[in-house]
């Protein structure tokens, strides 16, 4: 399982949402609880413990070995890239961040992989810091398109420079990628 969670903002107060609601994910699905309560547990968490407008996305990916297929959970998250060769996949999913809403429906894909696929999860520093586009992910799918390796650390650090040179050299906000990559079925 990979797992992004984004704070509202950025700095320290962004870091502890994100920080608590991955720490708190972490602990229910190791306790066995099942991805849909855990998540549903940690968006009444947010929501009843927050004096102040907070918020944090969540944002998963698990690949089953047994099966060959990857589902993506998404809550309020960024668009997540599935690169094979140069081809580029989007998966993204409109919904409210955790906290927000008493209630949250979420919005579940899954994927049958073949091997040889590249999953990019990134959060919205990364797609907001090219401020030129209103489709913010084209940059990074046409980025993931022309980029000929598979070193998957080499493609994670090519992302992070380009969105920080979206910036002029400052990155305008807190910035994750986070990559695997599925070597064989």
């Amino acid at each position: 399982m990979m797992a992004i969670s984004d704070g509202m903002g950025s700095g320290p107060r962004a870091k502890k949402s994100s920080s608590t609601v991955i720490k708190m994910l972490k602990r229910l699905l190791t306790t066995g609880f099942d991805k849909d309560v855990s998540i549903g547990l940690i968006n009444s968490s947010v929501n009843l413990n927050s004096n102040e407008e907070t918020y944090a996305t969540i944002d998963i990916s698990v690949f089953d070995r047994n099966n060959g297929n990857i589902e993506f959970i998404k809550n309020g998250a960024c668009p997540t890239f599935i690169k094979s060769n140069n081809n580029v996949e989007v998966v993204k999913a409109v919904s409210l961040p955790a906290g927000i809403v008493d209630n949250i429906d979420l919005v579940v894909y899954d994927k049958d992989l073949k091997g040889g696929e590249i999953i990019v999860m990134c959060s919205d520093g990364i797609l907001e810091s090219n401020e030129e586009l209103t489709n913010k992910e084209i940059w990074v799918k046409e980025l993931l398109e022309n980029i000929e390796t598979d070193d998957i650390q080499r493609i994670a650090n090519i992302l992070l420079q380009e969105a920080i040179d979206n910036g002029l050299g400052v990155a305008k906000d807190d910035m994750t990628v986070l990559i695997a990559k599925i070597d064989k079925i």
